[in-house]
């Protein structure tokens, strides 16, 4: 893995500043954007306020797993 891979964010429509990483990492930006409209599904079926985020693809430096994968692994 990259220490720098795409990831699909969701940002607070009321704080910006307030950013999660749902889901990642893709090596591509073009894997990303594929998943994008599961990973928003599956995060509001895991909070219905997830409806109101804004949600985008970003390149980040980073080897965590975003919220969805890290969740997978520990059910």
């Amino acid at each position: 893995m990259n220490a720098e891979n795409y990831y699909i964010v969701a940002t607070a429509p009321s704080d910006p500043s307030l950013q999660v990483k749902i889901s990642g990492p893709y090596l591509t930006r073009q894997a990303a954007k594929a998943d994008l409209e599961a990973a928003i599904e599956e995060a509001m079926d895991i909070d219905p306020s997830a409806r109101s985020y804004h949600y985008s693809i970003s390149r980040l430096e980073s080897r965590k797993p975003g919220v969805i994968q890290h969740m997978a692994s520990h059910s």
